[in-house]
């Protein structure tokens, strides 16, 4: 019995571990295939739930499109707004007299990977954070993506599409506004208040 607590402590501290990880290339994928199948039932009558190779092929499909869903969102859509971000002064990279936001943001990734050890959980919880903004942005993105592609048939099909782009909208502006306050805090993670 003692070796059964070992083992299930061992798999919920390594699952707690790698959360980040979790949400960055699982959880994406597994929302986008859901919304794509609320969007458009007909795609999934193939998939039989009883079958390990339905579910094998549904869960290779997931993770390719959680991974490529967060790539576009991370080096795309989030580097965007984080231009922005910088741009107006907002603490995180901040802009040096050349304005030059390559080196900055250079810089600053060198100092942040340059922190101290003590800081580690601080570091934890500033990835978890960040990759839960882009899991928020991904709600408000499939949610207006599917809102303008769905079947007909779709259970999305009932609502009109302002209630459909007003949900999406608001999930994308806690998401952005989640950015600056992550920002804000891996910014002191970095430069530690003394």
């Amino acid at each position: 019995m003692p070796e059964e607590n070992k083992t299930t402590g061992g798999v919920l501290a390594d699952i707690s571990a790698n959360l980040s990880g979790i949400f960055r290339h699982m959880l994406p994928g597994a929302l986008l295939v859901g919304a794509a199948r609320i969007a458009h039932p007909d795609w999934f009558l193939w998939v039989q739930l009883g079958s390990w190779q339905h579910l094998s092929v549904l869960a290779v499909l997931t993770v390719a499109v959680g991974n490529t869903w967060f790539g576009l969102n991370r080096y795309g859509l989030h580097q965007l707004f984080d231009f922005v971000l910088y741009l107006i002064g907002s603490k995180g990279p901040a802009i040096s007299t050349e304005c030059q936001y390559l080196d900055d943001l250079g810089r600053y990734t060198y100092k942040s990977l340059h922190t101290p050890e003590t800081s580690s959980h601080a570091r934890s919880h500033v990835a978890f954070r960040a990759s839960t903004v882009l899991l928020i942005l991904t709600v408000g993105e499939a949610d207006i993506l599917f809102s303008l592609w769905h079947a007909p048939n779709s259970e999305l099909a009932v609502y009109p599409l302002w209630v459909l782009w007003v949900c999406g909208g608001a999930a994308l502006l806690i998401g952005f506004w989640q950015m600056v306050i992550t920002r804000h805090i891996d910014f002191y993670v970095v430069n530690p208040p003394q």
